[in-house]
């Protein structure tokens, strides 16, 4: 799955770009989509800054409309020529703040994303107005960036003085903010990444392999995403270029719709997993409480006796005390009983957990519609993707990687030999009135006995032996000069028909039997029905078919499920009539 720009990401980007930012003026804002902006910027020449807050910001010029939207004309009020005083990663988080004396652009690229306008320390616009339980992007409020632990840059020292029971991975990960990077940065320090106490040497190693994730050279592109440092635990990467920038850009263009909303779930996803981590600790924390109370309760009851006595001071207003026991520090209501202080902890407790269970429960819920998504995607992925030139006629690859074509009906049957049988190829018919006309490609190849063999069971197959239920039968293959329009004398040859010439070089005894599988040809997956040992040699997840009393439309819909292509695509590379199960290996199928 796709993924967008990560806190590490971002600082290597404006490190590259920082010089090309500070010091230009902003022309012009467009809003080009819900939540894509565009901001021209010049320097010497004109950039286009585009900015996705589903979590991308790289220069690259995109069509801009004619017409400004309303918050695009707010911002342009406040910003247009204006110039860049400063551009700085915020808390080493993916927040991008741009100044430009009076007012102060802050670019949230995290949990969907937020443009917001701050003047003087307080928000006067946002593009979205939110609340947490932590925070408030509201008109009026002082702004404040999420909370943050430890900055991977100034903070490294810190690592192993960390006292929280948890894994070097998770607290890289989080408390740092190197999300994927965390494994990195373990596997280059040859530390465990579930190992919970370091050793000082381990720290050590840590703190190094920190320090080196820092030093970018170029953006490297993996399946799924990309990186500005070469991740070693990944193996290797499929392309290295020196910018950047351009790197994202071009990674960019090739998401798709569905993996763009797919992306704005792992950031909504993100946030949930957050709280749900949240809602444990502070569960946990106030249960201890509870129990603290309970494990000082001669004290506390003194302490409140003395409190209400007027011998201690308190925030009389609230009732409230503060006290400290066990490192913990907590407020107790002077006007409650020790065992009814302690109860409102546990409940507090109970409160958390519950708010953990709902998060949880979202969580499950958006994995489960980014699953649906997902498979929606693929089957228009396969879909809409450029068709092979063979795919217009019946086809297979053989187990020797030969092409072989066949027609549908009299006029491909007539193309597949005017278009396509070459000096060098050879021409394949069943023994049978009604079967298509055969071509094997050789395209520089030798064609070989097995791919002989197969193409006759292809032929035979697609042939009305299918429909007809016949059993064993013969085909023949004969050279390209073989083949002509020129009859007896005066004997009329209809389209698609061809006439032989010479010896035919037959093939007998050859079973009516085809196999179902997903192949892969030049990095694209399609569904092949073909001679059973050219589908096996190419997958391990295939069905095989004789002819039967079953409708094929039944067999599409649920081959079509299971690997995700469309049923009428399906339709067309299946034999001329009903069929029966002979085998299914790798997947589960009932008819």
């Amino acid at each position: 799955m796709k993924d967008s720009m990560l806190s590490l990401d971002i600082h290597a980007w404006l490190k590259e770009n920082e010089e090309r930012l500070e010091g230009a003026f902003i022309k012009k804002i467009y809003q080009i989509g819900e939540k894509e902006f565009l901001f021209k910027i010049y320097k010497g020449a004109t950039s286009s800054l585009y900015v996705n807050l589903d979590g991308f910001i790289f220069f690259k010029d995109f069509e801009a409309p004619q017409t400004p939207s309303m918050f695009a004309m707010y911002l342009r009020k406040r910003f247009v020529n204006k110039r860049i005083l400063s551009v700085e990663q915020v808390n080493f988080d993916r927040i991008i703040s741009i100044t430009t004396g009076d007012y102060e652009l802050m670019i949230e690229l995290f949990g969907g994303g937020n443009i917001i306008v701050i003047k003087d320390g307080v928000v006067e616009k946002a593009y979205h107005e939110r609340e947490w339980r932590y925070r408030s992007i509201m008109h009026g409020e002082v702004y404040e960036p999420p909370p943050f632990k430890y900055n991977p840059i100034v903070s490294r020292d810190k690592i192993c003085k960390i006292k929280e029971k948890k894994s070097i991975v998770r607290i890289l990960a989080l408390d740092f903010n190197l999300g994927r990077y965390a494994e990195e940065v373990c596997f280059r320090a040859g530390v465990d990444k579930n190992k919970k106490e370091l050793s000082e040497e381990e720290c050590e190693r840590i703190k190094e392999a920190m320090e080196e994730i820092f030093k970018f050279n170029g953006c490297y592109l993996y399946k799924d995403f990309f990186s500005p440092v070469e991740l070693k635990h990944r193996g290797e990467f499929i392309e290295k270029s020196e910018n950047f920038n351009d790197c994202i850009a071009r990674y960019f263009s090739t998401i798709t719709k569905g993996e763009k909303e797919n992306i704005k779930y792992l950031r909504i996803l993100e946030e949930q997993k957050r709280m749900t981590e949240e809602f444990q600790d502070e569960e946990k924390r106030l249960r201890r409480i509870g129990n603290i109370i309970y494990a000082h309760f001669q004290e506390i009851e003194n302490m409140l006796n003395l409190a209400r006595q007027g011998k201690i001071d308190y925030d009389r207003k609230r009732k409230k005390i503060k006290v400290r026991f066990e490192d913990e520090e907590f407020e107790l209501n002077v006007g409650k009983s020790v065992g009814e202080n302690a109860s409102d902890f546990y409940n507090r407790a109970k409160k958390m957990k519950e708010k953990a269970m709902g998060a949880k429960r979202a969580i499950r819920e958006i994995e489960e519609k980014m699953k649906k998504e997902g498979k929606k995607e693929e089957k228009k992925r396969k879909k809409s993707r450029a068709k092979f030139w063979f795919e217009k006629y019946r086809w297979f690859i053989s187990s020797e990687d030969i092409l072989v074509i066949a027609g549908r009906d009299a006029k491909t049957n007539e193309e597949v030999v005017k278009k396509h049988l070459g000096d060098k190829d050879l021409y394949m018919h069943a023994d049978i009135h009604g079967a298509p006309s055969v071509v094997i490609k050789s395209e520089g190849k030798e064609i070989g006995e097995n791919t002989l063999k197969e193409a006759a069971q292809f032929a035979v197959s697609m042939s009305k032996a299918w429909n007809a239920g016949l059993g064993n039968l013969s085909a023949y293959w004969v050279y390209p000069s073989q083949v002509s329009k020129m009859g007896e004398s005066g004997e009329y040859v209809p389209r698609g028909a061809w006439v032989i010439h010479g010896k035919r070089n037959y093939i007998h005894k050859i079973p009516l039997r085809l196999a179902v599988g997903e192949i892969e040809n030049k990095k694209i997956k399609l569904v092949m029905c073909g001679p059973v040992d050219a589908v096996k040699s190419k997958t391990d997840r295939y069905v095989i078919i004789v002819p039967g009393d079953k409708k094929k439309e039944l067999f599409a819909k649920k081959i079509a499920a299971i690997f995700g292509e469309d049923v009428d695509a399906l339709l067309k590379i299946l034999p001329p009539g009903k069929i029966e199960v002979e085998e299914v290996k790798g997947f589960q199928l009932s008819l």
